[in-house]
């Protein structure tokens, strides 16, 4: 060999040596006898223990035992590293590497490659850090996967290319079901094009509505969150499904919710104006209805009967609106008492059919047995049942359109509440009014045909007893008008039909006082007490009543509440201090009765009392109500 190839041969070995000392993991070199011919510093430094042992020549059982004497390595590790070397003595190319724990905790992965003298090339390398980090992360994935598998949402893994599931929760498996596919729970094709319109550009989405498809076939409204991540080298789409239809529910709940607080705070701020204007039309309206119903049983000429009809027709329509206004306006509670509705509804029906000449609807109930009571005011309701009836009939005659009516009643007792559906043929009600048709005062009907407070004083009713009124869409072609209203189920029946006495007769002559500041009022009032054949003494001050009381027995006292001086309430004090066997013979006659002072007094005296305007059947009525009261009292002297 020449200088040249020795020179060649010895770099040819400094960069082999170099090398085998600039790898990260242990090598040693063996012969075929297996005695070692090279190692580099990383095998030294992973062999701590037997660290005095590795030179050149050192054998590789003498290695392998003291490495097990001195605790670098266990029985099994040696055991597994002999079965290497018996592998490659007995002509393996090449073997799989094996897992030695060493001392304090430390792991390595030991692999053995034959040479071509005969020899072996054991490879070494540290991988406890590699192992832990692989077991965190499986204890990662697997502390993630219990996560998920709790979460209440719907999570699921996809694939970006062909939408093949790859994981969902089982929050998704329950709304979704068990579609390989991604794409199958949209239900519709252009959103979930949409859905990946906006997902690729950025990688992620927030809160897009789409519609879903659940498990069932059945369709809901839905919000979709997603990112677009890279999982084991390929792209993958992580994303959430919610399901809106609780949400939007709950929405329209508090929109309706809503309405009805708007509605109740525009009566109530109109109720102020209404109970101004109605307190003082009440007295002149008053006169008016009582004289002209008095003329009408005095006069014989037709033509004046004619004109007086006339008048008193058109007086008793202005007292009704007033007294329409102030039960609108009005804050206090209804009277409610258990009440069969199918009775109140037969009533409605009965007076719309049978009492009032301008109806001509066919009406058809269908009222289902075994109903429950609902607590309510039965009079109110049954008002608001007139009123809807009156509506649709007049709408129908207007419009040349349609001529019946339908009222469906029935129960449902998942939501504990008594459904009434009032259904017409008519023209229906055009969309661009429907938002407005429970506003006080708007009305679509010609100028003297209506008041506008129908539908308003309907639904205050319906409030006031915590139900709802709702226009529903009842046919496909726009035709007819469906009104729905919805009374909570009292919850215990009535044991028995309560036994209610007759009211006492009037054919005995009475004598009565009447107190009021108005004249005319208080003229009205003894006139049509007088026409009854009664002794009627009127007076226009509570100074003026106290002294006639000084000196006369009267069996109705009739007072009005608002006056100068000595009002009604004040009377009423002074009754009970000097008269007090004359405060069962009182009663009032007021129109007052929107002030909250008015209200809790009577609603502590417990005297009856009569709103203005004044019908002559309303004021027969208060003064049987007195005498009730009276016959009462003695029963119950009796009995103790």
């Amino acid at each position: 060999m020449n200088t040249g190839d020795r020179i060649a041969d010895s770099a040819g070995e400094a960069l082999f040596v170099e090398v085998v000392e600039a790898l990260h993991e242990g090598l040693a070199v063996f012969d075929e006898s297996g005695c070692l011919l090279r190692y580099n510093r990383h095998f030294v430094a992973l062999n701590p223990p037997i660290a005095d042992l590795i030179r050149p020549g050192a054998r590789w059982d003498v290695l392998l035992r003291e490495a097990h004497g001195r605790g670098a390595i266990s029985e099994v590790a040696r055991a597994r590293m002999n079965a290497l070397e018996r592998q490659i003595a007995a002509g393996l190319s090449t073997t799989e590497p094996v897992e030695v724990e060493g001392p304090n905790g430390t792991l390595f992965e030991v692999a053995m490659h034959p040479t071509a003298t005969g020899g072996f090339v054991l490879t070494e390398r540290d991988i406890t850090e590699r192992r832990r980090l692989a077991e965190a992360e499986r204890e990662v994935e697997q502390m993630l996967r219990r996560v998920l598998d709790a979460c209440p949402a719907a999570v699921m893994m996809t694939r970006l290319e062909g939408g093949e599931v790859i994981y969902r929760s089982p929050a998704a498996i329950e709304l979704l079901g068990l579609e390989r596919k991604s794409y199958r729970w949209f239900a519709r094709p252009e959103e979930r094009a949409d859905f990946l319109t906006a997902l690729l550009p950025s990688g992620r989405v927030d809160d897009m509505q789409v519609t879903a498809r659940r498990s069932d076939g059945s369709e809901f409204p839905a919000l979709v969150s997603a990112r677009q991540i890279e999982h084991r080298g390929e792209a993958v789409i992580v994303s959430t499904v919610t399901d809106r239809s609780r949400e939007l529910a709950l929405r329209q709940a508090l929109a309706d919710q809503r309405e009805q607080i708007f509605q109740a705070e525009k009566l109530s701020a109109l109720g102020e104006l209404l109970a101004g204007v109605a307190h003082e039309l009440n007295n002149p309206l008053s006169v008016v209805v009582g004289h002209a119903l008095m003329l009408r049983d005095e006069i014989d000429d037709p033509a004046i009967l004619a004109r007086i009809g006339k008048i008193s027709d058109a007086a008793e329509r202005c007292s009704r609106i007033v007294k329409a206004f102030l039960a609108m306006a009005r804050q206090q509670p209804a009277e409610l008492e258990p009440t069969n509705l199918a009775e109140a509804i037969e009533m409605a029906v009965e007076a719309m059919v049978n009492g009032a000449s301008e109806f001509h609807a066919e009406v058809e109930c269908s009222i289902a047995p075994d109903l429950p009571e609902v607590l309510c005011d039965s009079h109110q309701m049954s008002q608001v049942f007139i009123n809807l009836l009156a509506n649709a009939d007049q709408a129908m005659r207007m419009s040349g359109v349609g001529s019946r009516i339908r009222i469906d009643v029935r129960s449902d007792g998942a939501q504990g509440t008594v459904l009434i559906d009032i259904l017409d043929d008519g023209p229906g009600i055009p969309p661009e009014i429907r938002s407005r048709i429970f506003d006080p005062l708007f009305t679509t009907k010609a100028p003297g045909q209506g008041t506008g407070i129908g539908l308003a004083f309907a639904h205050r009713v319906i409030s006031a007893h915590g139900g709802t009124i709702r226009l529903l869409d009842c046919s496909g072609d726009g035709r007819g008008a469906c009104f729905r209203i919805s009374l909570p189920v009292h919850e215990t029946r009535r044991s028995g039909a309560e036994v209610v006495d007759p009211l006492p007769e009037q054919s005995q002559e009475l004598r009565i006082l009447v107190i009021d500041d108005e004249p005319e009022v208080a003229d009205l009032i003894r006139d049509l007490l007088r026409r009854d054949a009664h002794l009627v003494d009127s007076v226009t001050s509570g100074e003026t009543a106290l002294t006639m009381l000084g000196h006369q027995r009267y069996d109705v006292i009739l007072s009005d509440l608002k006056m100068p001086g000595l009002d009604g309430r004040g009377l009423y004090e002074v009754l009970q201090r000097d008269f007090p066997d004359a405060v069962s013979r009182m009663a009032f006659v007021t129109g007052d009765t929107m002030a909250r002072e008015t209200r809790n007094f009577l609603a502590e005296c417990g005297r009856p009392w009569l709103e203005k305007p004044v019908i002559p059947d309303d004021l027969r009525k208060l003064v049987r109500a007195v005498l009730e009261g009276q016959q009462e009292r003695r029963k119950a002297n009796e009995r103790a």
